[in-house]
C-alpha cells in the first residue's frame, strides 16, 4: 500500500526549504521536502500525495519536466503548484499549459503559501494548535500582522463584523430601490473589507462583476455576496468566541 503524505515540496533552495517547512510546520499534515525532481519522482512512484509544490528553476528536470513526468508517465492528477522567482504574468500560461493548477511568486509569502493550502487541501487537514478550519475566512494574514496580540485580533475581527453588516445592509437597500450606482460604490468599498479575513479569493471577482452589471441583473449575485458574508460572520464570531475562552 502506497504510503500517504499530505504535501510534497519541490525545493533545492535551502533557505527557502526552511521557510516553507517552518510555515507548514504550523498545521497538523505531513510533508516531504526534495530537492530535485528525480528525487521527486522516485518518491512519487512509492507515495501519494494531496499536493504538490515545485520549483520551477530546479537543476536536471525542472519543473516543467517534472509536471510533464508526472502527467504524462506517472498518470497522476495531484494538484501541482508552481513556485517561481519569474514574474508571473511571463510563466502563468506556461505553467497551465504543462498541467499546473496554480503558482506563487518569490519571496514566498506566509499568506499565498496558506491561500494555496486552503485551495487544494482537504478542509480537515487546515487544523493547527491554534487554528480552527474554517471554510469561508482565513486568519492568516491578521495572525501574521497581529503578532500574537489577541486582544488587536478581536479588535479588527469585531470591526468587519459591524463594518460588513453595514456594507450588506446597504447593498441590499440600495437594490431594492434601484440605485445601482450606490451599489457599485459600495462594492467597491466592501474589497477593502474582507481583506483582513481572507475573503478577497472567493467574493472579489463577485463584488467587481457589479461594476459592469445594470442594476436588473445585480440580485442573484447579490445574494451569493450575503451568503459568503453570513458564513464569514458566523465564523468571525466563532473566532472571537474562542480567543475570549483561551
Amino acid at each position: 500500500m502506497r504510503e500517504q503524505i499530505d504535501v510534497l515540496i519541490v525545493e533545492d533552495n535551502l533557505i527557502d526549504q526552511k521557510l516553507i517547512a517552518n510555515y507548514l510546520g504550523e498545521y497538523d499534515f505531513s510533508f516531504k521536502i526534495v530537492s530535485d525532481g528525480h528525487e521527486a519522482q522516485i518518491l512519487l512512484e512509492s507515495h501519494s500525495f494531496f499536493l504538490i509544490m515545485v520549483d520551477l528553476m530546479l537543476p536536471k528536470i525542472d519543473g516543467f519536466e517534472l509536471t510533464k513526468i508526472i502527467r504524462q508517465k506517472l498518470k497522476l492528477e495531484i494538484p501541482i503548484v508552481a513556485i517561481t522567482a519569474f514574474n508571473i504574468n511571463e510563466v502563468k500560461d506556461k505553467c497551465f499549459a504543462a498541467g499546473m493548477n496554480g503558482y506563487f511568486s518569490k519571496p514566498i509569502q506566509k499568506i499565498e503559501l496558506v491561500g494555496m493550502l486552503t485551495q487544494f487541501l482537504p478542509k480537515e487537514k487546515l487544523k493547527s494548535g491554534d487554528q480552527y478550519a474554517y471554510e469561508v475566512i482565513d486568519l492568516s494574514y491578521l495572525k501574521e500582522v497581529s503578532l500574537g496580540d489577541k486582544e488587536y485580533e478581536i479588535e479588527v475581527i469585531e470591526k468587519f463584523i459591524e463594518t460588513i453588516d453595514q456594507d450588506l445592509s446597504e447593498l441590499q437597500q440600495n437594490f431594492a430601490e434601484k440605485r445601482g450606482e450606490e451599489i457599485k460604490m459600495i462594492a467597491h468599498r466592501t474589497l477593502s473589507t474582507i481583506y483582513i479575513v481572507g475573503l478577497r479569493s472567493k467574493l472579489e471577482t463577485s463584488l467587481r462583476s457589479l461594476e459592469n452589471m445594470d442594476v436588473s441583473e445585480m440580485g442573484s449575485r447579490l445574494n451569493c455576496i450575503q451568503a459568503i458574508c453570513n458564513k464569514a460572520k458566523a465564523e468571525a464570531k466563532h473566532f472571537i468566541d474562542s480567543v475570549k475562552q483561551k
